[in-house]
């Protein structure tokens, strides 16, 4: 059997088409992880402050407001 240049090049194309969308999906999903932790981080940092009384208009990070904090950013939780 004798493969050819344009047979090789024409199994190669799928093959890295869906190589190259395996990582950018891996990609996206490791981006909306680093963006959920930041978020997560100024939750908590505009909880803290507001726990030591820090008036909110001097307060630095932001509010809850996707209401996702308690459940899925670490240390936001209420201790048992």
């Amino acid at each position: 059997m004798n493969i050819t240049q344009k047979q090789i090049l024409g199994m190669s194309v799928p093959v890295l088409f869906i190589a190259a969308m395996a990582w950018a999906g891996n990609t996206d999903y490791a981006e909306a992880e680093r963006e959920h932790l930041r978020y997560c981080e100024r939750v908590a940092q505009f909880e803290a402050q507001a726990a030591r009384g820090i008036p909110i208009e001097q307060r630095q990070g932001h509010r809850d407001h996707k209401g996702v904090a308690a459940e899925t950013c670490p240390g936001m939780r209420p201790a048992p």
